[in-house]
């Protein structure tokens, strides 16, 4: 063999050129697996994707076959402030059941998830996430998201300190902010929202039970048919001054409308449905068991009790001293951030009542 190579190095150099050649090649080899495995962990860092797809883990969240989603990439959001987009390869779980597992996957990412789409392809999901350290809502307005990529909002307030306002507002950003968004309102005074009383969905005093039990029918139909193209229509449910309503109602009747409320709070996020609850007192007894945990936002407009603190904040009722004035209070977001807010005035309120009373058409 020795013998062999001698010889052919003494023909012209063949053989070094031929090594040059083979060097070379693998250099190049080399330098573009190299710029490959840059490239990818510029769009996914590995932290990054270690964390995420340990979450999939956590959460359970998995396909018939037992394999979990991949980050594929990460990019910044341009429509949002620190928002990143994560591209997940979704191996065939639709986005309703991601949007069953959002709650467990924010509390393991250490944020909130505020919107989730199918990418150009549908084995990809887009899930639009924001780092918790920069959840930090302290106006709120028509033209505010965070409010409503909450599932169930609580507001509580006493009379005078704006919380028949909040509503308004709240309602306006799902108008203004969320396509083709139904909303329904229930005022059991029928005073705070007479302007909607023309609308079909609107409903007053007497007539409140059977406009929860309309939407609580919608709410039925959509768990029957589990159709992600009707789920993705958002339906809003507003009820004020739902603790008169519950203690007005005979026994049977009461404990019907607790259990539908329920019921849409504990299941209604990934169907789509929202409720929202306007009350002076968030008594324990006008909610049936573990149905108060399940609003991801709680305002608290003015100046709350000891007791109402304790029962809504107790994490936090130390550090709420300040005093509030109309339209100030308190906003605690999936139980673990606390801000100081304000709701801001509406600067165009019969546009804002136009457009309220288009979704409530639809």
């Amino acid at each position: 063999m020795n013998d062999f190579l001698e010889y052919i190095a003494s023909q012209g150099g063949i053989l070094p050129f031929t090594y040059k050649a083979i060097f070379i090649f693998l250099c190049v080899f080399a330098a573009v697996n190299l710029l490959i495995a840059l490239v990818r962990e510029i769009r996914c860092p590995w932290y990054i994707r270690h964390r995420t797809e340990r979450a999939f883990r956590r959460t359970g969240l998995h396909n018939a076959e037992g394999e979990f989603p991949t980050l594929a990439s990460v990019r910044v959001d341009s429509n949002k402030q620190h928002g990143r987009v994560l591209k997940i390869k979704n191996q065939g779980i639709p986005i309703p059941t991601f949007d069953a597992h959002a709650v467990s996957l924010e509390a393991s990412l250490n944020g909130i998830i505020y919107c989730m789409e199918y990418g150009k392809r549908t084995a990809y999901t887009l899930v639009y996430f924001l780092p918790r350290r920069y959840v930090r809502p302290t106006i709120i307005s028509v033209d505010d998201t965070m409010i409503c990529r909450q599932p169930n909002c609580l507001v509580i307030g006493n009379t005078g300190f704006g919380k028949s306002y909040a509503l308004l507002t709240i309602l306006g950003a799902y108008a203004q902010q969320v396509p083709d968004v139904s909303i329904t309102v229930c005022d059991y005074k029928k005073s705070s929202f007479a302007q909607f009383e023309d609308t079909p969905n609107f409903y007053g005093y007497e007539a409140v039970p059977e406009g929860v039990r309309s939407v609580y029918k919608e709410f039925q139909e959509r768990l029957e048919a589990n159709d992600p193209e009707r789920n993705k229509q958002i339906r809003v449910l507003l009820i004020d001054e739902y603790g008169a309503l519950i203690s007005a109602q005979d026994k049977k009747t009461a404990e019907e409308l607790k259990t539908m409320v329920a019921n849409m709070l504990f299941m209604g996020r990934s169907l789509g449905i929202r409720v929202l609850i306007g009350v002076q007192r968030a008594d324990a007894e006008h909610f049936k068991a573990g149905a108060r945990d399940q609003f991801r936002a709680i305002l608290g407009l003015g100046n709350l009790s000891k007791e109402q603190k304790s029962m809504l904040f107790s994490e936090f009722r130390d550090s709420m001293t300040e005093r509030n004035g109309v339209g100030e209070g308190y906003l605690l977001i999936d139980g673990q951030n606390i801000e100081r807010v304000k709701v801001a005035e509406i600067r165009d309120m019969d546009a804002l009542t136009e457009t309220i009373r288009k979704a409530m058409c639809r």
